[in-house]
């Protein structure tokens, strides 16, 4: 599965990233030994949808669901996404056979190293989140987790958040993308793999700094841009508003707070892409200018173009 070119700064190696061909005779780890404790660090949209599809996988197991916020916690319980909720991730954690962090990035480092000290020595420790380059570097400074984790990121989810907008259904045919690194545990990969593929998801692998790198511009970049636009125009116009403004705006209702850890989380990366936005904008705004009909005319196009093949599922031409 190609993708285009790298984008500037992205590590050349390994640049275009493909669907882990998942042996067909390898032995599937949780058949082996399904999970009696799944700690769900984070009960919101992601954390809740993942405890939705984990109860219907292992419908064995135990899922507990750690907030620091009552209301967070009861509704998560409400909405049958965890069986127990604790505002302790150290108590969240203790004996859990999987533990998912689905926090905001700026706590899944220190909430992944405690989790890794806390759980069984064998568990898989994964997190949700949106950038990968930083923290994983920083949970990989600690050797205990170090060997447990390894970072996955559903590319899913939308503006609304909390545990009441949960499905389990989330994560069907949604891209899900894995960023081990050379110490990755093979034993803990396999494990990230095959519980996504069970949950629906088409996997990818890639390093942490691609990662970051292709995601600028397909998620953080462009939130950025509808942040922009819902701000472009005046109170006065709000009467007017129709399906232009709602449907090139929507992601702009997410979480400000969330958005703003993204934005610190994967600066350069960012950055990087808002100069390309910028460009690109500049040009449309030269052939506007100067009443260029041809230029125009090609930039629309090849825009519609994009979006038309891109709304098909992948490999359909």
């Amino acid at each position: 599965m190609s993708l285009p070119e790298t984008p500037r700064g992205a590590a050349a190696a390994n640049s275009a990233p493909l669907a882990y061909p998942a042996p067909a005779t390898a032995v599937d780890p949780w058949e082996a030994s399904p999970p009696r404790r799944i700690a769900i660090l984070g009960v919101g949209l992601l954390g809740g949808s993942f405890g939705l599809a984990a109860r219907k996988r292992f419908p064995e197991a135990l899922v507990v669901g750690m907030s620091r916020n009552d209301s967070s916690r009861q509704a998560a319980l409400d909405r049958g996404t965890i069986d127990e909720a604790t505002a302790d991730p150290q108590e969240a954690c203790r004996d859990a056979d999987l533990v998912v962090i689905a926090t905001p990035v700026d706590h899944i480092a220190p909430l992944a190293i405690r989790a890794a000290a806390n759980c069984r020595p064998e568990a898989l420790v994964t997190d949700l989140g949106s950038t990968k380059q930083a923290l994983v570097a920083a949970i990989e400074s600690d050797p205990q987790a170090r060997r447990a984790f390894v970072g996955a990121h559903p590319v899913a989810g939308g503006e609304k958040t909390g545990a009441e907008h949960a499905r389990d259904d989330l994560f069907q045919d949604r891209p899900v993308i894995l960023t081990p690194t050379p110490d990755t545990d093979p034993r803990q990969l396999a494990k990230s793999i095959r519980l996504w593929e069970a949950f629906g998801a088409r996997v990818f692998q890639m390093s942490p700094a691609e990662h970051d790198q292709w995601l600028a511009r397909i998620s953080h970049v462009p939130h950025l841009v509808a942040s922009m636009l819902a701000n472009l125009p005046p109170e006065a116009a709000r009467p007017l508003v129709g399906g232009g403004w709602l449907d090139t705006t929507r992601v702009a209702s997410g979480s400000p707070e969330m958005w703003l850890a993204i934005c610190q989380a994967n600066r350069e990366a960012i950055v990087a892409g808002l100069d390309e936005a910028i460009l690109a904008l500049s040009q449309f705004r030269r052939a506007v200018a100067d009443g260029d009909r041809d230029e125009l005319l090609e930039r629309l196009g090849s825009a519609k173009l994009r979006r038309d093949t891109w709304l098909r599922p992948v490999g359909d031409h």
